[in-house]
């Protein structure tokens, strides 16, 4: 009964949501970080799918104007016919923007985040792709077009039982098209998910347990709707690093005040 309950509220998540005409900027691109947080008194509720019926929900609250904190929680299965298979804890994650943006300086912000992407490998102690850990990121809007960001980072990841404890790099730009609408593509390094050895290792899906070396490139578009809500359609794993063809993906935010 517990996993139909669950089921149910992930499903209807959407239905719950409308806007009041609010906007602000995206914490996200496809799934790096960006150095900007929450507004205080604030949150957003996110849910996005992956393969294999996967759903992922979140829940992010702005204490200040510059520290962030939130919760998720997913599991594959979750649309379909199979039983759920829930991930075996919820994530949790915290920023703080240490540096705020000016005409000469970029953004600046550290944080920590447990939530990984994708199914949950109970032998390897992994997601399919790891949870950033600790990270370090900075980010700079330019007058280009309607908006240009770019953003690079570092981050150390707790899921290190294969061994691969490398600090990784990651990096992405989103490019404002109009006024509501936004490509963004990102490039993670991938460094401490490049273990040679498991590379050659096949999960039941038929792919490799961790990457092959050439990291993952994310292509999205985000279009805003009603100004409070994100509406986003990403393409995941364009080098094939780790998945047979590239992966397709929505997610779906809104925000809204206390």
């Amino acid at each position: 009964m517990k996993k139909h309950i669950l089921t149910l509220i992930f499903l209807a998540l959407p239905t719950f949501v409308h806007s009041q005409g609010l906007n602000v900027n995206p914490r996200y691109l496809v799934s790096i970080p960006i150095a900007s947080t929450l507004p205080r008194a604030s949150f957003d509720l996110s849910m996005r799918n992956f393969a294999h019926g996967g759903m992922l929900a979140g829940l992010e609250v702005g204490m200040t104007e510059r520290f962030m904190f939130g919760v998720s929680f997913g599991g594959i299965n979750v649309l379909g016919e199979d039983d759920v298979d829930w991930h075996p804890f919820a994530g949790a994650s915290a920023r703080f923007q240490v540096v705020r943006e000016t005409y000469t300086l970029p953004s600046l912000s550290i944080g920590f985040d447990s939530q990984g992407l994708g199914s949950y490998r109970q032998k390897y102690k992994r997601f399919e792709r790891k949870s950033r850990g600790f990270f370090a990121v900075v980010s700079k809007v330019y007058e280009v077009f309607d908006h240009l960001s770019c953003t690079v980072g570092l981050n150390y990841s707790l899921e290190t039982y294969d061994k691969d404890d490398d600090v990784n790099i990651f990096t992405g730009i989103e490019l404002g098209l109009s006024t509501d609408l936004a490509m963004m593509v990102e490039y993670d390094f991938a460094l401490n998910d490049n273990s040679e050895e498991l590379s050659r290792v096949l999960d039941e899906y038929g792919n490799p347990v961790a990457g092959r070396g050439d990291g993952y490139l994310n292509l999205g578009f985000r279009y805003r709707i009603k100004n409070a809500v994100y509406f986003e359609a990403n393409l995941i794993d364009l080098t094939e690093n780790k998945f047979k063809g590239t992966r397709r993906s929505i997610k779906i935010t809104y925000f809204e005040f206390f």
